[in-house]
């Protein structure tokens, strides 16, 4: 009986957790939406990964191709954010952006090739796509691969930049939302203890809105609110 109990009191207090933590994702996202931060952390990493912080040169172009920004119009101006920003770029529509950016082709011999990037003003970005054309022996779909794994790669650790702030968002927003809604976990196992008949009424439904379960857990009686 006292196993038993136990076991009901768990199960109420993990659906009441369950409610917060969706509630808490539900308006993260919201607001993670509304303040295009996906967007703009891409935005950021894209600038880091081509040395151009201040947006004033490939950055400017990689953004008004179409291949990587096909909403806008193609006008960004040097210096200035994009009026309209992709929230997620294709590993290979970024490669042959760049390509096409940086001049290269595939009718263009390796010498070809090396000259095109020789334009590239960021000594850094310059060695790395030049180290990318010796891997590849010039072949120009080998090049495109390459570009196209070196952008997966970077943006993996943006990608663990973006998750971080909105894991801290998320707890942030569920401690004020067990306030607002005055979650009391040791009054809700007490009321579990003394009515385990409440638990007959927990039934989670997958793919449940946060508006459902919360109105799921209003009906259960528990002492929140």
């Amino acid at each position: 009986m006292f196993g038993s109990n136990v076991l009901d009191i768990a199960i109420g207090l993990i659906f009441t957790f369950l409610t917060v933590s969706l509630i808490a994702s539900t308006v993260t996202e919201a607001l993670s939406s509304a303040m295009s931060w996906r967007a703009n952390t891409l935005f950021e990493g894209v600038k880091k990964l081509l040395n151009d912080q201040n947006f004033t040169g490939l950055a400017v172009d990689i953004y008004n191709h179409g291949l990587v920004n096909s909403l806008s119009s193609g006008t960004a101006t040097a210096g200035t954010s994009p009026p309209i920003k992709p929230s997620y770029i294709d590993p290979k529509l970024f490669a042959s952006a760049l390509t096409d950016v940086v001049n290269l082709n595939p009718a263009q011999t390796l010498t070809e090739l090396k000259a095109s990037i020789s334009t590239v003003q960021d000594q850094q970005l310059k060695d790395v796509l030049n180290g990318i054309v010796d891997r590849t022996n010039g072949n120009f779909s080998q090049v495109r691969d390459e570009i196209a794994s070196w952008f997966d790669q970077s943006m993996e650790r943006v990608s663990g930049s973006y998750k971080r702030k909105t894991q801290l968002w998320s707890l942030i927003i569920a401690f004020v939302v067990a306030v607002a809604l005055n979650i009391d976990t040791v009054k809700i196992a007490a009321t579990l203890w003394d009515q385990p008949m409440l638990l007959k009424g927990i039934s989670p439904q997958p793919g449940a809105t946060a508006q459902q379960a919360l109105a799921q857990l209003e009906q259960l009686k528990l002492p929140f609110g």
